[in-house]
């Protein structure tokens, strides 16, 4: 199926894209809560804590967590919540406490997901896909990159004003 108008000749501005063709739009399903709620334990056990990283952003966090989830790929989209809904209930199988993983306090939920990645399989992977989308969105954060000091528009002009030095000729 192409994105093609109807009279079937396009122009070389206007691509064929077919991996677009189910992206999901506005209407993509929402997760479901016991989904969100895994995902907010997941968030709480991963993302940094003391140093200068204790701020009220779990929530946003989150969010753009359940934004980016749609763009998954398809097959990921199906796996990652039955991932998640297998991931809160096998503490009682990793940690033999009879609890599950959105129930667990966020270091015991720390120690869960660190075992869980250590023993390798496919909960090794799921586990590093966690750790990926609430490290990304938590470090990508207005106020951790504060914190940090890290003013990406900034350095951009900045190295856009020295590389046009450079190519005048005027040196930096």
């Amino acid at each position: 199926m192409s994105r093609r108008p109807a009279g079937g000749h396009g122009v070389a501005s206007d691509p064929v894209l077919p991996y677009t063709e189910s992206m999901p739009g506005d209407a993509a399903r929402p997760l479901s809560a016991g989904t969100v709620r895994i995902l907010r334990a997941a968030v709480a056990a991963i993302r940094p804590r003391g140093h200068g990283f204790d701020h009220p952003i779990d929530d946003d966090v989150l969010r753009e967590i359940v934004t980016f989830f749609p763009f998954l790929p398809a097959p990921m989209r199906l796996a990652f919540p039955v991932g998640l809904r297998l991931l809160d209930v096998g503490p009682p199988f990793v940690l033999r406490r009879f609890a599950r993983f959105t129930r667990l306090s966020a270091d015991d939920g720390r120690a869960y997901l660190e075992r869980l990645q250590a023993m390798g399989g496919p909960f090794a992977a799921l586990v590093l896909g966690l750790r990926t989308l609430v490290l990304l969105n938590f470090y990508q954060h207005p106020r951790v990159l504060g914190a940090l000091e890290v003013d990406w528009a900034g350095r951009a002009a900045t190295l856009t004003r020295r590389r046009a030095a450079l190519l005048e000729g005027t040196g930096p």
